[in-house]
């Protein structure tokens, strides 16, 4: 029997006659073969059975063509009217389940996608988006409206993509590919997220690559006398940016990576180390004594060694330096390292420092500039960034006076104490007098994660010469020996870290967002991150003190007052969280500080609930 006469049998139950050929022949097969073999004369289709495959094939077609072409392809199509809304809605969840929609393409295209760029002149673009609003190293952009046109790539994925050769394009995609695509529909699965991770990382060690290639010296391999001669490596493949010379893209490369480390891998030891390169590298580039040249480069020069020209921006830099220094001293103080009287001085000293500069940003407005002039978006965050320093300059020189630097975080982060495990006292303990006025029925740290907050003294006592510990179990009566070595009471240094930490959280809820299109618009660059954990410390030790005196408090007028206070610090905690939370879409060790502030907020308020 030959296949057309097999084929002509075959017939489905509706009466369409299935093709000959389900699988189609080898390409090298003859011609007659290809045809099914020799042709042979057939009898004309009927007329009734030629409507009926029309008619059945016309069926099919109405059916399932036209919700292919429309918005939503396979799905059911919505009725967005809000008329009857409630009948619809208790119709729809009492009814039977609805099938489940048609899965059209199984391709995995929204999950573990990795943004990259084409070229470099993309990657600029997106520098100018992304990163220059918070980290303005490069010079202004040349393009009025730069636009990002970012390339969705799976690692997974065999097709070729663009790979930068200069040290600043590498970096900055490290940067860039934190960040996640617009298209990506699961940008928090682990599978996107170490996609993510992975990417930027490889573009971090291409970087180092780069710029040990740069610094490489041909003659050092073909004849080193001669390279010891020369003194210089030459530098041949064309700039990343027309107006930043080549040799200084390994300084601006650093300088990013530097922030990577910190706030993508939390490795402190590494972007100590980048940092101290980049300063290195800088200087050997004598960028740090420069005259006042106005050649073509003299911008770039001027913003890779200061990255600003606004003086306010490094003065308030150098006053948290130096108010790090100070809380460092006072732990040697503490340690019995240092003597007291001369951090009373030194305290006071930079106190007579900090105000004017907070009074001066006080002044400032908090109106937005017009979006399309970047240079002013810059100024504008800058001058917030300039106001959370200040601010959080101002908690760490007060932090020790107002709250004894007792910890509220079960882990480390920045220059604040990590919690003891919390150790309930065993009935033979004489109980800490200071303690009298905590909350005894607090929920317990263990199980809510914010550490010993639950027996924070309403009253912080102050040091002793023999620097006594603030939970110490000795009598009454050694209390009239202690003593408060500091220029400023408990009560002024709580109020002065309580509107500082209103300002930071108030200064990081108006930091402007990328000018870009999509779900998840994350700032980057957030070199600045320990002054939002000095902020939540101090919202949350004067929320603690307020909560227990609200509850102490018998007269309605000061009961109310105490109530606004607490509004005051949640709303503060939650824009801190905000911030954080924004940070850390982009950037995963930043995580771990929102889940240790989110987790003290949970605890006070399982303490509301008791």
């Amino acid at each position: 029997m030959s296949t057309e006469t097999q084929t002509r049998q075959k017939t489905s139950i509706s009466g369409i006659r299935k093709k000959p050929f389900a699988v189609p022949p080898v390409k090298v097969a003859c011609l007659s073969c290809r045809r099914g073999g020799a042709r042979v004369p057939r009898s004309k289709r009927q007329d009734n059975e030629k409507a009926d495959y029309v008619k059945i094939a016309q069926e099919c077609f109405d059916e399932s063509v036209p919700t292919m072409v429309k918005p939503g392809a396979g799905l059911t199509q919505l009725d967005l009217s809000l008329d009857n809304t409630d009948n619809l809605f208790d119709s729809i969840f009492t009814a039977a389940p609805l099938p489940q929609p048609i899965e059209l393409d199984e391709t995995p295209r929204a999950a573990g996608s990795v943004r990259r760029y084409h070229c470099d002149g993309d990657i600029l673009d997106a520098y100018y988006i992304w990163l220059h609003p918070f980290f303005p190293i490069l010079p202004p952009s040349e393009a009025t409206h730069p636009k990002d046109n970012p390339q969705l790539w799976f690692p997974e994925s065999s097709a070729c993509t663009f790979e930068p050769r200069s040290p600043a394009s590498l970096a900055i995609s490290a940067i860039l590919a934190l960040v996640p695509h617009p298209e990506e529909g699961a940008p928090f699965s682990e599978e996107s997220i170490k996609a993510r991770r992975e990417a930027a990382h490889h573009f971090a060690k291409r970087t180092i690559e780069s710029i040990e290639c740069d610094s490489e010296m041909p003659d050092s391999s073909i004849s080193p006398a001669q390279a010891l001669v020369n003194g210089y490596s030459h530098i041949s493949r064309p700039a990343f940016h027309s107006r930043v010379p080549v040799e200084l893209e390994s300084v601006i490369a650093l300088s990013i990576l530097s922030v990577y480390e910190y706030a993508q891998r939390g490795n402190i030891t590494k972007m100590r180390d980048r940092a101290s390169q980049a300063l290195m590298m800088a200087m050997n580039l004598s960028l740090h004594d420069r005259g006042t040249e106005l050649d073509g480069f003299a911008e770039a020069r001027r913003r890779i060694w200061w990255m600003t020209a606004w003086p306010f921006f490094i003065k308030s830099q150098q006053t948290i330096l130096l108010a790090t220094q100070f809380v460092s001293a006072v732990g040697r103080a503490v340690d019995g390292r240092e003597d007291w009287t001369d951090i009373s001085t030194r305290m006071q000293e930079l106190h007579n420092t900090i105000e004017p500069l907070i009074a001066q940003a006080n002044t400032w407005t908090d109106v937005k500039p017009v979006s399309t002039d970047s240079e002013a978006m810059i100024a504008y965050s800058l001058k917030q960034m300039s106001k959370i320093k200040l601010n959080s300059a101002r908690i760490k020189l007060h932090r020790y006076s107002a709250f004894f630097d007792i910890p509220v975080f079960s882990e480390k982060h920045c220059d604040l104490k990590k919690s003891e495990p919390f150790l309930p006292p065993s009935s033979s303990t004489t109980s800490d007098p200071l303690d009298t006025t905590a909350l005894t029925n607090s929920p317990s740290p263990q199980s809510c994660g914010c550490s010993s907050s639950s027996s924070l003294p309403l009253q912080l006592p102050t040091l002793t010469s023999s620097v006594s510990p603030p939970n110490s179990t000795s009598s009454a009566s050694t209390m009239t020996e202690y003593f408060h070595p500091f220029p400023f009471s408990s009560h002024d240094s709580s109020r002065l870290c309580l509107n500082s930490a209103l300002a930071i959280a108030a200064a990081f809820s108006v930091l402007p967002l990328p000018s870009a299109t999509g779900p998840l618009l994350p700032r980057t660059m957030p070199s600045f991150a320990c002054c939002a954990m000095q902020s939540a410390y101090a919202l949350l030790m004067v929320y603690h003190r307020t909560w227990v005196l609200c509850h102490q408090q018998e007269q309605e007028d000061g009961r109310e007052k105490a109530e606004q206070l607490l509004d005051r610090c949640e709303a503060g905690l939650r824009a801190i969280l905000e911030a954080l939370g924004n940070y850390s879409v982009a950037f995963e060790a930043l995580g771990g500080m929102r889940d240790q502030i989110q987790a003290a907020v949970d605890c006070l308020r399982l303490g509301d609930e008791v």
